[in-house]
């Protein structure tokens, strides 16, 4: 420890005491309840498909040498002036970790975590304005991921935990430095600052190509499912042997359905039961389509570019509270100023949410961001093709224009958005001259939109309402 005059009067003695107990009463019970509060929260708002994308879960109360060394650094000086403001001022008392496979993992749990309360004490909830995102700007020592603050409460206290969500290689480049053990006050020894900062830099342009090779994985999972089936095949085809229990498994998960559920995780999901080999010819019946007809008769595949399995019951769509769902002269549902995870976005769009979880949900001020500088890139460009090239090109192109100007705009969002533009096929994009503008991309990604949701019987052509309340949040209208 520092030999610097200590920031605190508290004797050691005395925080010791305060420590022991406070541990085993309070911060021992709030790990438990915090971690498993973290894994119904994933569980709930992930498929299973996404859930195998977080390796690791992972939790630890702050040992009582490191807590001691942390109040004593100069930041708390004239903060910490009895054992009872430990718990106000240091926020990481309880630490909780998520490892993913890819930066769009991290994206997919904050997503996760969206739909937990803002107000401390809540059983569970989170502090928006805690985020750090050292992926966006790295720490000078090269160390990479994403923290925020949650809570729990325990013994009617609060107990803030921060969570740290990192890659598998982020998270290995912090064991291979050792950078809990020789993170400190001063600057590190000039070699190992050098070395550490070039072994970040090298495994995050490994993150993005892994990020590329997932994308392409994600195209081949979707062709497997997404090929034209026999639509003159005959329907008396016996389902025997290890075709009729994977009927069975089919029929078992569609009764339980509450929500559409694309066909290519019901295909990832016979493969991980039987093997990824049924996919050669789906137990004799050549594809997952018409073998999913044959398995489940009664059952209902959207139309639209993206194919699901639509429940058994309608979808009920119920807009957020204070929104006049029923005025003719409804705004769009979204605050102006409210640019939080929190903000009223339609029902519809929150439906889709549910349903397609890469779904963006911004606010109408951070769509015409988006598609301002998408237009510019979009100029830039040029794309004649939905090639993953040109998805990155424009996409990074987007970003990057967008941090240039003072904003963050995340790699999934503008994928998600790149991606429907391109696949919409409407002749205003591809290699159109002028390129188009802003306006354009906007009524384009919302006629994508809208007409997906009426695919998914989200809402229905005769329901204008519906459709014009998702058209003014996308567009971000405040018109009355």
């Amino acid at each position: 420890m520092s030999s610097a005059a200590p920031t605190t009067e508290i004797s050691y003695a005395e925080f010791g005491a305060w420590y022991d107990t406070h541990r085993a009463e309070v911060l021992e019970p709030a790990l438990a309840a915090a971690s498993s509060a973290l894994d119904r929260a994933l569980a709930n708002a992930l498929t299973d498909r996404d859930l195998t994308r977080i390796r690791n879960t992972s939790g630890r109360v702050k040992s009582k040498r490191r807590t001691w060394r942390k109040v004593q650094q100069p930041r708390y000086e004239g903060q910490v002036l009895s054992v009872d403001d430990i718990p106000r001022v240091v926020d990481d008392l309880v630490g909780l970790r998520v490892t993913c496979i890819n930066v769009r993992d991290i994206e997919m749990v904050q997503t996760a975590l969206e739909a937990l309360p803002r107000s401390p004490g809540a059983a569970f909830w989170l502090n928006p304005r805690s985020e750090r995102d050292y992926i966006a700007e790295p720490k000078e020592s090269g160390y990479r991921g994403w923290h925020v603050n949650l809570g729990t409460t325990v013994a009617k206290s609060s107990v803030v935990c921060e969570l740290q969500v990192r890659t598998l290689l982020q998270d290995s480049w912090g064991e291979l430095t050792h950078e809990d053990t020789y993170s400190k006050d001063g600057a590190l020894p000039p070699l190992v600052e050098v070395l550490s900062t070039r072994m970040s830099d090298l495994l995050s342009i490994l993150d993005d190509i892994a990020e590329d090779l997932r994308t392409e994985l994600d195209r081949i999972d979707e062709a497997v499912v997404s090929e034209p089936d026999d639509v003159n095949a005959s329907r008396d085809d016996v389902l025997v042997g290890q075709a009729a229990d994977a009927a069975t498994l089919l029929v078992a998960r569609w009764a339980e359905m509450d929500r559409p559920t694309d066909l290519a995780a019901l295909a990832w999901a016979l493969q991980k039961e039987f093997g990824a080999e049924v996919s050669d010819d789906w137990f004799g019946h050549e594809s997952f389509k018409r073998f999913l007809r044959l398995a489940v008769p009664e059952g209902e595949i959207s139309t639209g570019r993206q194919a699901y399995l639509l429940p058994k019951t309608t979808l009920e769509v119920d807009e957020p509270a204070g929104t006049n769902s029923e005025a003719d002269d409804d705004p769009g549902d979204v605050r102006a100023d409210d640019t939080s995870a929190g903000f009223p976005a339609p029902g519809a769009a929150r439906q889709l949410r549910r349903i397609d979880p890469q779904f963006p949900l911004l606010a109408g001020t951070e769509w015409n961001t988006m598609f301002e500088h998408l237009a510019e890139s979009w100029r830039r460009v040029k794309p004649s093709d939905a090639a993953l090239g040109t998805v990155n090109r424009l996409a990074r192109s987007t970003r990057d224009l967008a941090r240039a100007a003072g904003t963050t705009l995340s790699r999934r969002n503008v994928d998600y958005v790149v991606r429907t533009l391109l696949a919409s096929g409407d002749d205003n994009l591809m290699g159109a001259r002028p390129s188009p503008d802003s306006s354009i991309l906007g009524r384009v990604f919302t006629d994508q939109t809208t007409q997906r949701m009426v695919d998914l019987r989200i809402i229905d052509t005769t329901d204008s309402k519906a459709g014009t309340r998702v058209e003014r949040w996308l567009t971000g209208s405040t018109d009355r």
